[in-house]
């Protein structure tokens, strides 16, 4: 059993104009009911992927809203991977929140429930950004939470932060990101606003409502990001996100980002491993369905101890994929070289094979004398300079 898992809590008060993810907005979360059909799915994917039981490493409550859940559900969860799977002694434990939700109660009751790491969404410190992204929060609210969190000694804090929205200039994305250093997190993932369908954001950029902020002017963006957070001791170690040094990287993220074993549970939530079965059925991967009702229908009323693998999986709203060996080998390249310290080549070999690897090398020889790739020793990563080419560059190694 993998040592990382993902739960997805698929609940907010309201969508925000940007967001993709699987949500739905509701006035009161269904925190019993949806417990159920957790615990249950857990059962399933306990079944499907027999094997050693490992304590886990990571788990990660991601949304949709995780605050709206109360202390009382995460503790509940937490309990009960304790007797299951139990916990490595430096587990990480992550929760993300809306600043509009933090309240010294709740965050008091979800440390004590176990949660070691709080991941906050400001997005942007500009009044104006926040109606355009459709926040629930206001600055002063930002900063507030911030304070409670700290008060609760949670010591490992991320922001989350969203720029080239816009209208944006870089004056406005400067004074963002000093009020985010002021605030002193220990990690921050920061993103360029991306217009994805469905989104009440992108209709108005279809409509000519809105402008994206061009090119030019993301690029610099990121050049000052980069500049700005190095000087606040904030270091880049992927290609969105920062940390005040290794020890507070988000463990959880990296799993993803080194193709390492994860189950992930609830509506809308995806896992995957490595088989290893045959070339031809080298990785597994499933995601749930992203509508609550449906989720909750098919796991919160079956007897999971009672009922076996093929039977919990009834419900065809889970889609299930085989990945081959070529493709687990591309899927690996292109997350690791996200990476800042790049991939170990002989990792790469020892799972996929000697000539998979050497026709990476073969071609990141002439990349390298272009200055976008280092190549020395068993180590291939992207340069300063091929930074902001990064999938350009994997599809040229692929």
């Amino acid at each position: 059993m993998p040592s990382h898992l993902y739960i997805h809590l698929p609940f907010c008060r309201s969508r925000c104009h940007y967001c993709a993810f699987p949500s739905v907005a509701v006035d009161v979360v269904p925190e019993k009911k949806y417990l159920a059909a957790l615990l249950a799915e857990f059962r399933f994917r306990q079944k499907r992927w027999s094997g050693k039981v490992q304590p886990l490493s990571t788990l990660y409550f991601g949304g949709g809203t995780p605050s709206l859940f109360s202390p009382a559900f995460f503790s509940s969860i937490i309990d009960f991977f304790t007797q299951e799977t139990g916990f490595t002694a430096d587990s990480e434990l992550t929760l993300e929140a809306n600043p509009a939700d933090i309240r010294r109660e709740l965050i008091s009751g979800y440390v004590s429930a176990g949660i070691n790491r709080i991941s906050l969404g400001a997005q942007t410190f500009s009044a104006r950004g926040l109606r355009l992204l459709g926040r629930r929060h206001n600055v002063s609210t930002i900063e507030r939470a911030v304070a409670i969190i700290r008060q609760a000694k949670v010591e490992n804090l991320s922001l989350d932060l969203i720029y080239a929205w816009p209208g944006q200039s870089c004056d406005d994305f400067l004074a963002d990101l000093q009020s985010l250093t002021i605030l002193g997190p220990e990690h921050v993932s920061a993103y360029s606003l991306s217009f994805e369908p469905g989104c009440s954001l992108t209709e108005a950029v279809a409509a000519k409502k809105l402008v994206p902020v061009n090119e030019d002017l993301q690029l610099e963006m990121m050049r000052l990001l980069e500049v700005n957070l190095d000087k606040a001791g904030l270091y880049r170690y992927e290609v969105s996100n920062f940390s005040r040094g290794y020890h507070f990287q988000s463990r959880h993220n990296l799993a993803y980002w080194q193709l390492k074993d994860f189950i992930g549970l609830g509506a809308g939530a995806c896992g995957g491993r490595r088989s290893r079965i045959s070339p031809d059925h080298w990785a597994e991967r499933y995601c749930n369905t992203s509508d609550p009702t449906l989720y909750m229908q098919h796991y919160s009323g079956a007897d999971s101890s009672r009922m076996g693998a093929r039977e919990l999986l009834a419900s065809p709203d889970c889609e299930e994929e085989v990945v081959d060996l070529s493709g687990s080998f591309a899927e690996a390249l292109m997350m690791g070289l996200r990476l800042r310290v790049g991939v170990n080549l002989v990792a790469l070999q020892h799972e996929y094979g000697r000539n998979m690897v050497a026709d990476v090398i073969s071609r990141a020889q002439h990349l390298a004398h272009e200055g976008m790739v280092g190549l020395e020793g068993n180590r291939l990563w992207i340069t300063d300079r091929g930074l902001y080419l990064t999938d350009a560059i994997t599809n040229r190694l692929l």
